[in-house]
């Protein structure tokens, strides 16, 4: 028996209040037991339903499309019973979906059972406004939000499916002392599940009443979208919020004789309860914004008794509760651990408000043991008011407070923090080992503490989350949080945010684990200010660049038409350079910066479309220039045809290209082992994304060596120049000079530019380090040679392409000039 699951309520809508023939459509996930179906299949059906028994037969014909493309044609019988005009808790159809084909046939497939809770005019039988004592009495006495306070101006039923039912709650048991006392049912389960999900079946407003399934599940991130269907892991019950306690109160039963067929189940042993609320108070043990318990009401000695079971949400919803309450619980250990420290005279910087947008940040986390992860810090409160910018935009850097205008001591503030941290590389474990910490993938800290505005000093205690066996969640709160936050201007601390995560236990606890070193890119508002202040700079170049380009281009391209016997004497390894400069950013993407991810929430891309219009501009130009280097090119290589000296030329173009091409390539080779001696590279966070760090790749090296490529562009038309010995003026001045000054003024701009501010991924535009190399000492070479190299052509074309060489390495005059031989 291959037991699947689908919906029918739309068929049965149409055979109640329709004319009794409808399409059925099975998903692909049910198994069949020949053909191997790659999409649902559709079914045709009709035949009759019997209002006095409850029993539909419908038989029909349908198609199915297979994985290989072959069309299908199953004929196939559906029966389901116990149909009728009203349903309550306890009724439930059955049926079967069976194949009237051969069991040899191709269109054969095996019986699928059915079992649904029906929809259709529902009643609440088992809840109402006089049971909410009897259900409630093992339920929490904590003071709780009001269900009107919860998302305001929506309804019960909305609040519900935006929260509570698109929401996944990890779980605790409590005094699980064997494996027979866990959970509701008969049955023995190895591996506990460790997270639940709630759905809504039925949900009424004015009642605030629902119907709903909870889902038992081992593995939290199938749980919120798997829909598979399994009986023995799923309870069904009705709930009703109360008023007075502000809870959810709800009676969940059971499925009951499905073990061989699910023809016989029905719905009983209605025994277990369900309390669900949202807590006002949050401490540093407990942050979560939905919590909940299990129980039964059987005696230990019952069949089918368990323990109470916690369970808490794994999403913080801090948006629908802006009344929520923090409770400061380690203000003794806080005072003990995290001493006052003394501001020096000369130490008086501006430090991000314990309010504004730097107190959210990313951080690249290193343990002792060389394990490396991300992890992000989100502040929860300062003082008694919720952290302001808990859900980052960009006008929350633009609205941002008040910009002082001289420096005022700020003070001290308690915070507390929610920092999660998912490991990268796998542990290194031996037997000596401490296995408290390394085994879990993730990290999970609630700290409060003090920030000190006056020296960006940041102290908490904190408490990690720890799994252990039978899914009992116990939580470490010897952990001593610190981290030094950067100037809001300047170069103090590296312009990086660092820190430490360390424990305060004995070495021979269990709990120890070695310090963790935390890093990460400090972002306030006046550095939001000045990047896109200088993105907008940058972008202005750029454009002014591109157009000095097109207009150097297009001058020689009148110096050619004017003297078309200079044109043959033009490089053409020197113009396939510059061409393929200007087609790279087409062909590979160069501008990678303009491409926005809305799911990362990148605000400094949200300017009004600015960005892209740049992005418009920079392919338009490049393809523009790039259409007249080609021109030039092509006119240079059919120039050459004609030109009586061609095989001369020839030559000295080959010489040219034997030279250069080796140059080249060496050089890739000397990047590609650089760049995997030295692997580890700096790595720049943008603190804006939940995890988006950028690491230099061997792909970048080459782009940035290609960039140097074209800063040399004049290399192959001064050893053209040499091997031919021509002094003809190929090139106008307006053009290698108007060039040049392309091409190194992106190294000045990068050489006296502010670096004292931290630039993000995305930001860098005009002096891009994807494009070329950029450095201190790569800035001072690069425009040197630059120079240098103009100033070479400028001679050779005056004195003759062999005047830099000594004369006794200098080409014999004989050679100078080659007699034509004629094409007959």
């Amino acid at each position: 028996m291959i037991e699947g699951s689908f919906e029918l309520q739309g068929l049965l809508e149409s055979i109640l209040y329709g004319s009794g023939s409808s399409q059925l459509s099975v998903p692909p996930r049910v198994p069949p037991a020949v053909a191997d179906y790659s999409n649902p299949f559709i079914l045709k059906l009709h035949g009759f339903w019997s209002e006095s028994s409850g029993e539909l037969c419908m038989v029909g014909t349908g198609s199915a499309l297979l994985q290989e493309g072959t069309l299908l044609t199953p004929v196939a019988v559906l029966k389901l019973y116990n149909i009728k005009t009203s349903s309550s808790i306890t009724t439930l159809i059955t049926g079967t979906l069976e194949s009237l084909s051969p069991s040899n046939d191709n269109n054969y497939f095996e019986t699928i059972s059915i079992l649904m809770p029906p929809q259709l005019n529902y009643k609440f039988t088992i809840v109402s406004g006089d049971s909410v004592d009897e259900i409630s009495s093992e339920s929490h006495f904590e003071e709780n939000f009001p269900i009107d306070s919860v998302l305001q101006r929506r309804s019960f039923c909305s609040k519900f499916t935006s929260l509570v039912f698109r929401n996944v709650f990890n779980l605790q048991y409590t005094g699980c002392r064997s494996s027979k006392k866990c959970l509701p049912g008969d049955g023995v389960i190895a591996n506990l599940p460790c997270s639940i999900s709630l759905s809504a079946i039925n949900c009424t407003d004015v009642l605030k009443r629902v119907r709903i399934f909870l889902k038992f599940d081992d593995n939290i991130k199938h749980s919120r979208h798997d829909k598979r269907f399994d009986p023995s892991t799923t309870l069904i019950g009705e709930g009703i919020w109360d008023d007075k306690k502000n809870q959810l109160h709800v009676l969940l039963c059971r499925f009951l004789d499905i073990e061989n067929s699910w023809s016989n189940a029905h719905v009983g042993d209605c025994t277990t309860g369900l309390s669900l609320r949202f807590p006002t108070i949050w401490s540093i043990k407990e942050t979560s914004t939905i919590m909940g318990k299990i129980w039964t009401n059987k005696t230990e000695d019952d069949s089918g008794y368990f323990e109470n079971i916690v369970f808490r949400s794994t999403e913080n919803h801090m948006h629908a509760l802006p009344d929520l309450k923090y409770e400061y619980t380690e203000h003794y250990r806080v005072r003990n651990l995290c001493p006052e420290k003394k501001l020096g005279r000369n130490r008086k910087r501006r430090y991000p408000s314990p309010n504004s947008i730097g107190m959210k940040f990313n951080m690249l986390v290193e343990s002792s043991e060389g394990r490396t992860g991300w992890g992000s810090a989100n502040a929860l409160t300062v003082n008694s008011q919720l952290y302001m910018h808990a859900r980052l935009s960009f006008a929350s850097i633009r609205d941002d407070f008040p910009k002082p205008t001289r420096w005022e001591p700020q003070g001290r503030a308690n915070i507390s923090y929610r920092i999660d941290i998912k490991w990268h590389t796998p542990p290194k474990l031996t037997d000596e080992d401490n296995a408290s910490i390394v085994p879990d993938e993730k990290m999970e800290i609630t700290a409060e503490g003090i920030y000190d505005a006056d020296t960006g000093g940041l102290c908490m205690i904190g408490c990690r989350k720890l799994d252990q066996p039978l899914g009992n969640a116990s939580i470490d709160c010897g952990i001593l949080l610190n981290f030094q936050f950067a100037p809001v201007k300047g170069l103090e601390n590296g312009g990086y945010i660092r820190g430490e995560i360390k424990s305060i236990r004995e070495k021979s606890d269990l709990l120890y684990f070695d310090h963790l070193d935390v890093s990460s890119v400090a972002y306030n508002r006046e550095q939001a200010r000045h990047t896109i202040w200088t993105m907008d700079l940058e972008i202005a170049l750029v454009v002014i660049s591109q157009t000095l380009v097109c207009l150097s281009v297009r001058s020689q391209l009148y110096h050619s038409k004017r003297h078309p016997n200079r044109l043959p004497f033009t490089s053409l390894v020197m113009l396939v350079i510059l061409a393929l400069g200007q087609l790279s950013p087409l062909v590979l993407n160069y501008e990678a910066l303009f491409y926005h991810k809305n799911d990362q929430g990148t605000v400094l891309f949200q300017t009004g479309g600015w960005l892209e219009a740049n992005e418009v501009i920079m392919r338009i130009t490049s393809m523009v220039a790039f259409l007249l280097y080609f021109r030039i090119l092509q006119q240079a290589f059919s120039s050459r045809s004609k030109d009586g000296n061609g095989k001369g030329l020839r030559f000295a173009e080959k010489m040219t290209l034997l030279v250069t091409l080796p140059l080249y390539v060496s050089g890739a080779i000397i990047v590609l082992l650089v760049d995997r001696a030295n692997y580890k590279r700096d790595i720049v966070l943008l603190p804006i994304s939940p995890v988006d760090y950028w690491q230099r790749s061997t792909l970048d090296d080459l782009k940035s060596y290609a960039g140097l490529i074209s800063d040399g562009f004049l290399l192959p038309q001064i050893l053209f120049n040499i091997f031919s010995n021509s002094r003809e003026n190929a090139l106008r001045p307006s053009f290698y000079i108007g060039t040049s000054l392309v091409r190194l003024l992106p190294h000045v701009y990068d050489l006296y530019c502010d670096h004292s501010y931290v630039e993000y991924k995305g930001t860098f535009i005009y002096a891009n380090p994807a494009e070329n190399f950029f450095s201190t000492v790569w800035d001072v070479i690069i425009p040197i040679g630059v120079l240098l190299f103009a100033a070479i052509i400028y001679l050779q074309q005056q004195f003759g392409g062999c005047c830099i060489v000594p004369k006794r390495f200098r080409w014999s005059e004989s050679y100078e000039n080659i007699p034509m031989v004629s094409e007959s």
